[in-house]
Parts: structure tokens; C-alpha cells; sequence
């Protein structure tokens, strides 16, 4: 097959020698390897090749006699007995059966069967029809098949409206003409640092992503005739773009698709911003580029974290599915054929530009080797893949079907992306799934709609805080809102889950741009989700709408690896395991100017906490490092005015981490990642007993109670389990790049039962009388 190829290099002009074979996997790049086509054989020590029938005619082609020989004579009567079907060849290492062209030999060395030119890439630009013995090439509406009889080349309709190269560079989109020229009447937009761009033929519409300090925008403009860009505006979304690699626009329904390569996600956005949900998060870990097919109702995306791949979903993020995972380490730019349904990505460790089709099949190198060392952003039209060489600023176009053929079209200092603005690079359908219905909602959405499996399906979801309703339709609020929480690092995140992994419902906007949050809680009435970032020394909160991000604790604050939130008192606990070992506690509000420490030193390393405001209670773990003594390891209590403190549980403790209470069984829980296994005893300091310990506990850090279940963090490898205490059955329930940190239950009957407090004790917790030293 491989010959076949290299046949298929003369169709586009090359010399019958050579096609650039892929190089070995982790060596790195390689130089080419010289073959020739079908029917040619190469001359000794050259890169010369000549056909067959032109062996043993008498005539010197080879430059050291190698065509000719005695061997010519000596050879004959065995190539007469070979009975070859169509001629015989013969080489000074024997003899061999050849057919012509558009023939191959069949499995018996002698017969021809018909070569099916249409199942080699490049056989034809676009539409293939194989014969007997040919093929002949069409293109399809819109494009104009040219005198070779394989190309295709784009009608310009219309006439005013040229085919342009939209460039993005650190702080001006460039407008150009495909051979490079710059637009005479044109408006470059500036901005302080735009990372991605896409655009809407349809709506005539650029959008782009400029960066400032500490935010980003989604910025749009208008694109008129001959590429004059006016009418810039601003879209407001509720999400955090500063991380955003990429943008692509589904220019069927103008949903905005995002990939964040900090967190790790790719996310979707309604055309006005005003929705915005999660598509994929999940076995992500260092995502790249994205590319998106709205008339097939695909999506296409590169990762190389873990495993470095190419990988196919449908439009509203089902359906996951590898399309390249071999021979691949660092894919950094996409491209489409929507024509072909071909998927080209540049490799920048391999030097390699590479094209499968949408199912991973046909997969073909176009050019590999050091002219392609530093390629970023990727675009496809007609015969042409046009790309940015980062070494030398230049604007490259590069031939998809013949990669010798490589042009240097423009320079442009730190240019980043690239596209091809032109009618039949976005394929227009008449009607899809999310047209507006008569009451304003795309596709009878009530919050978004996503394109499914193709642009005659659809998807409903929504926004945060809501989920959809039984009619697939419609966004309620829950009744009970209920959902697990938790922190991660590398990048440090705090994201929220559905407790059934089959939902897809989205109960918080992710808190972003932090390092390590270690410690959450939340405070149902305000909804507020409160962390602990201990590695900038922080404590801040956000609603899980996304809004009112703030730090409320800032100074003083050393190593805090455990916070409670009395919701009773509107008060915040604390453990700090700096160099005072203390507990402290503040105001929700106002929390810097009410700060008080309740307890102070007796502390090795005080880390998880919880408090128990019904009972007026709180408990803290205390880890001790020495592993010859088990004795010193221990979780205290004491009253939540810091009087009465008493050592709770010790012996056979070493590394306690997370705590959580059952306040209805009154039932205190813990994790020790020395011993890992989980324990638990109650209130009364009665029946503790190890609860589980299998081998799912590898370095347990996060705990948190519901219901009939126990859900931890697994610190080192990046799990989430869920531990049914009836069945003992563990069910793991999400897994992702490590480390992971605390996690808790978002449930806000949980913080319920103020009236049932004798008064005495309720005034005192609630402030009414003096609380001691607070």
C-alpha cells in the first residue's frame, strides 16, 4: 500500500521518488527516507528513480550502468517463463511480474487486479469515482474542478467577498489575502494580548479572547467587504477566560466552545454569554487545540497529558472516542475537511503534520522534519493547509497533497492562530435542531441548546443551579440542592459533582485560578463556598453561581488545612498549623476585623476540623510525624468558645485527615493516610471501629458523610470513592489528574436544627451573650 502512495506523489507533481515515511516513536524527528513510486526502482546511491520498463531496453538510464548488464540475457528466458500477465521486469536480483498503470499484481505474482485509487489519500482533492483500470475526480457544489482533473477550487461568491486569512497575533488580528499580500482597506483590531480567534461567516462576525492582567474577554467584531473590521463589542460571560486556549464557534447555532488547557476542561456557552456549562473535564490533562464539525455534530479535540491523543465527541460532548493514540506526543493544532471529513493536527515533538479521517482511519503524513519545527495554529482550504512557523515569524502554506510543495507567504511578528475566512470553509444547513421556537427558545430550550450527533438533534442543558426536567426540555430548580465538592492542585480548582455520575447537571461554577484548596466548607443560606488556599495563604469564598469571588483572610494565616463554617453563629473555625499550632475563629462577615485565636499550641500539626453548632461542640485532628509511637496521633474537642478542651480519640493514630460528622446518628468519621482506613466513633466517645480499609485507600485526605454513605479524596492518584456502610461496597466515582484535596456534601439540610438548642446555649453560639474571648 505504501507504494501506492508514493504512486500518487507524481498526480501532484513530485518526481517518482519519494514520500517522507513517519519516524521512529520517542527518538524524535528524523530525516525522510527516499522510496520510489509504483512500477520505479531507485538507482544505486541516488534518490533517481526509473520505471521498470525502462530495465534491460538497452539504453543507459542509471548514471553507473545499473539498468543494463549481462544479467539482461542471463534472465530472459526465466522472465518468458514466468507467463506475466502484463510484462516482466528485470533487475540484477531477479525477475518480476508489473502491470500498468492503474493495475497492481494480485497475491500469485503474475495476474493484475484493478487498483481502487479512492481509498489512497490524494487520489483526489474531493469526490472520487474509481473505474477499471482509472478513477476520475468531481468536486462537490460550490467549487470548480480544474484542468488537472483532481483539484477543486472555491467559487469566489460572492466576487466582492474574497477568500482572507484572519490572523491572531499578541495584539492585532491581521487580515490577509491567501498569497500573503495584506489587505489595502483594512482595520486591524488591538487588544492588550489576544491568545485565540474564530469566526461566523454567516453572521460576518471575528470573536477573539483578549487578555488583560488578571481577566479575559470574549470581544466580537463586524467584518465587512474587503476585509474591513468594524463595530467591535463585548460579551459578557460569566465564566473565567484567562486560561482559555482555544475558542471555536459552531456557526450553525453561534454556541461559543471553549478549552481551558489550565483546568482542564472544555466548556460551552450560549451566543449572548448569558449560559455557560462544563462539556467535558473528565481524563483531560493537558488539553491543546479544538476543531468543530456543526453541520456532522462533531467535536474535536488534542490532549497530551497522560496520553497524548486526538479525540472525536459528539457536539454536546457524548460519545468519546480516541481517534489517534499511537505514534502521537504532542498534537498542539487542529484542522477540518469538512468536504473529506479529514482531521489534520500538528505534532511539534515529532515535527510531523499528520491527517486521518474522522473514524482514525487513512492516517498519512503530509510533511515531517526540521522545516516544520515550531508550527502553531492550522488551517485548511482547497489543496492548501495554511500554518504559523513560530521560528521565524512566517506565515506558511503548505501543500496537503504533495508536502514538498511549502510556501513562505508572509511574516508577521507573534502570530499565534490562523484561519481561512471564506463561505465553504463553514458548511451552511437550511434547518437544524436549535432553531428558535415561537416563545424565544433555541430548540425549546429552556436554558442552551447543543447541536447532538449531527445538526438535526439536539441537546437541552442547564445553566448552574439548575437541572433539566423529565420533558428533556425545561431547567427547574432542585428541590434539595445536593452535590459533592472538592479541591484539586495542578491546577489548583474547585470543581462540583453530581453524586450520580450519569447526570450531567451543573450545581456550581468551578473556583479557578488557585493552588492549593485543601480545606472547604460551604454556608447554605448565603451559598458560599468557603476554601482554604494554603499555599498562597489565603481564605476566600464564592457563590456557587460563580459570583462575589473574595478573599476574606489574608494575614497571619501559615499552613491552614482544615475550616468549618458554624452556620448557626455565622462564625468560620479554623486550624493553623504555622508556628503558633492554633485554633481560630471569625465572623463570616467582616471576617479580618473579628478574628479571634481560641486555642493555641499542645499541637503537633492540627489539620481537618468540624463543629457541631447544635451541641456546641468542635473537633480537630492533631497528626504527629513519629512512626515509632501511635499513641500521639489524636482528634480533640472542645467547646466552640475553646473552653473545656479534651483530648477525643488516641492510640493506634498517626496521620488523621479528613473528619465529618453524622448529626443525625451522632456519629463522628475519620481517614488516617498512615494506617489508611477509615474510623469512625460516636459522640459519646463509644464503639469506635475501623469502617473500611481496602486497598481503594491509598493516601485517604478529603472525608465527607450522607446519607448511608462516606465519600473520600484519594490524595495520591486522584480518585474519588463513594463507600455504601450498609453493603460495604465501594464504587469509584471519578478520577483525574493528582493531587486531590478536601472534599464535602453540599447539603443544606445538613445545616438545619437551630430551634431545638437550649436557649442558654444557642445565645451564647449565637452571640447574644459573651462568648469569652470572642
Amino acid at each position: 500500500m505504501s507504494a501506492l502512495l508514493l504512486a500518487l506523489a507524481m498526480l501532484w507533481g513530485l518526481p517518482p521518488v519519494a514520500e517522507a515515511l513517519a519516524a521512529g516513536a520517542r527518538g524524535g524527528p528524523e530525516e525522510a527516507d527516499f522510496k520510489c513510486a509504483l512500477n520505479y526502482i531507485s538507482c544505486i546511491g541516488t534518490n533517481k528513480c526509473i520505471h521498470l520498463s525502462q530495465l534491460c531496453n538497452g539504453v543507459y538510464d542509471c548514471s553507473d550502468g545499473y539498468d543494463e548488464g549481462v544479467h539482461c540475457r542471463e534472465l530472459l528466458p526465466k522472465c518468458q517463463q514466468m507467463n506475466c500477465q502484463y510484462k516482466c521486469a528485470i533487475t540484477r536480483s531477479g525477475t518480476r511480474c508489473y502491470c500498468a498503470d492503474g493495475y497492481e499484481t494480485s497475491s500469485d505474482g503474475r495476474s493484475c487486479t484493478d487498483v481502487n485509487e479512492c481509498n489512497t489519500y490524494g487520489s483526489c482533492s474531493q469526490m472520487c469515482a474509481n473505474t477499471e483500470g482509472s478513477y476520475s475526480c468531481s468536486c462537490v457544489e460550490g467549487y470548480v474542478l480544474q484542468p488537472d482533473n483532481k483539484s477543486c477550487k472555491a467559487k469566489n461568491k460572492p466576487a466582492d467577498r474574497p477568500s482572507l486569512l484572519l490572523i491572531a497575533s499578541s495584539e492585532t488580528i491581521e487580515v490577509l489575502h491567501l498569497n500573503g499580500s495584506k489587505m489595502s482597506a483594512r482595520t486591524p483590531v488591538k487588544g492588550s494580548a489576544i491568545l485565540t480567534l474564530d469566526y461566523s461567516y454567516k453572521e460576518d462576525t471575528i470573536c477573539w479572547i483578549e487578555s488583560r492582567d488578571l481577566s479575559s474577554q470574549l470581544k466580537c467584531t463586524k467584518i465587512a467587504k474587503a476585509g474591513k473590521l468594524t463595530d467591535e463589542w463585548i460579551i459578557n460571560i460569566a465564566q473565567y477566560l484567562h486560561n482559555v486556549q482555544q475558542i471555536a464557534i459552531d456557526w450553525i447555532t453561534g454556541n461559543f466552545y471553549f478549552l481551558d488547557h489550565i483546568s482542564d476542561r472544555i466548556f460551552v456557552c450560549n451566543q449572548n454569554g448569558s449560559v455557560c456549562i462544563t462539556l467535558i473535564e473528565l481524563d483531560l490533562n493537558n488539553p491543546k487545540a479544538i476543531a468543530v464539525d456543526p453541520a456532522s455534530g462533531k467535536l474535536f479535540f488534542t490532549d497530551y497529558g497522560n496520553t497524548a491523543k486526538v479525540e472525536r465527541c459528539d457536539m454536546d460532548g457524548m460519545n468519546r472516542t480516541w481517534i489517534v493514540d499511537s505514534k502521537i506526543e504532542q498534537p498542539t493544532a487542529l484542522a477540518l475537511d469538512l468536504i473529506n471529513k479529514y482531521v489534520y493536527w500538528v505534532d511539534i515533538y515529532l515535527d510531523s503534520v499528520e491527517v486521518v479521517d474522522y473514524q482514525g482511519r487513512k492516517r498519512h503524513t503530509i510533511i515531517k522534519g526540521r522545516q516544520i519545527r515550531h508550527l502553531c495554529g492550522l488551517a485548511v482550504f482547497e489543496n492548501y493547509l495554511y500554518t504559523v512557523d513560530s521560528d521565524n515569524l512566517s506565515i506558511l502554506r503548505i501543500n496537503r497533497y504533495n508536502g514538498t510543495d511549502i510556501q513562505s507567504l508572509a511574516r508577521l511578528d507573534n502570530a499565534k492562530e490562523i484561519h481561512v475566512y471564506q463561505k465553504r470553509s463553514q458548511t451552511a444547513v437550511r434547518s437544524h435542531a436549535c432553531e428558535v421556537d415561537p416563545y424565544g427558545m433555541p430548540g425549546g430550550c429552556s436554558h442552551i441548546c447543543l447541536l447532538s450527533s449531527n445538526y438535526k438533534a439536539r441537546t437541552c442543558r442547564c445553566r448552574t443551579g439548575f437541572i433539566l426536567g423529565s420533558d428533556g426540555r425545561s431547567c427547574k430548580r432542585p428541590k434539595n440542592e445536593l452535590f459533592l465538592f472538592y479541591g484539586k492542585g495542578r491546577p489548583g480548582i474547585i470543581r462540583g459533582m453530581d453524586l450520580n455520575t450519569k447526570v450531567s447537571d451543573e450545581y456550581m461554577i468551578p473556583i479557578e485560578d488557585l493552588v492549593s484548596p485543601r480545606a472547604l466548607d460551604f454556608h447554605a443560606e448565603t451559598s458560599y463556598i468557603y476554601f482554604a488556599d494554603t499555599t498562597s495563604f489565603l481564605i476566600g469564598r464564592q457563590k456557587i453561581d460563580g459570583t462575589e469571588r473574595e478573599t476574606i483572610l489574608k494575614d497571619d494565616l501559615d499552613n491552614v488545612e482544615g475550616i468549618a463554617v458554624d452556620w448557626i453563629g455565622n462564625n468560620l473555625y479554623w486550624t493553623n498549623d504555622g508556628h503558633r499550632k492554633t485554633i481560630a475563629v471569625a465572623r463570616l462577615e467582616k471576617a479580618s476585623q473579628s478574628r479571634k485565636t481560641l486555642l493555641e499550641g499542645d499541637m503537633s500539626h492540627p489539620r481537618g476540623i468540624v463543629v457541631d453548632p447544635v451541641n456546641g461542640w468542635m473537633y480537630w485532628t492533631d497528626w504527629e510525624e513519629d512512626e515509632m509511637d501511635d499513641n500521639v496521633g489524636r482528634i480533640e474537642k472542645a467547646w466552640m468558645d475553646g473552653y473545656s478542651r479534651q483530648i477525643f480519640v488516641t492510640s493506634k493514630m498517626l496521620w488523621p485527615n479528613g473528619l465529618t460528622l453524622d448529626y443525625h446518628a451522632n456519629v463522628l468519621y475519620w481517614c488516617d493516610a498512615y494506617y489508611d482506613h477509615i474510623e469512625r466513633i460516636f459522640l459519646n466517645g463509644t464503639d469506635r471501629k475501623v469502617v473500611y480499609n481496602g486497598k481503594d485507600l491509598n493516601h485517604p485526605f478529603g472525608l465527607s458523610h450522607h446519607g448511608n454513605y462516606i465519600y473520600w479524596t484519594d490524595y495520591m492518584n486522584g480518585s474519588i470513592f463513594q463507600l455504601d456502610l450498609v453493603t460495604r461496597n465501594v464504587t469509584l466515582l471519578r478520577s483525574e489528574r493528582p493531587p486531590l484535596f478536601g472534599l464535602q456534601i453540599y447539603e443544606p439540610r445538613k445545616q438545619q436544627g437551630m430551634y431545638y438548642i437550649p436557649f442558654l446555649q444557642r445565645s451564647v453560639i449565637k452571640g447574644y451573650l459573651p462568648l469569652q474571648s470572642f
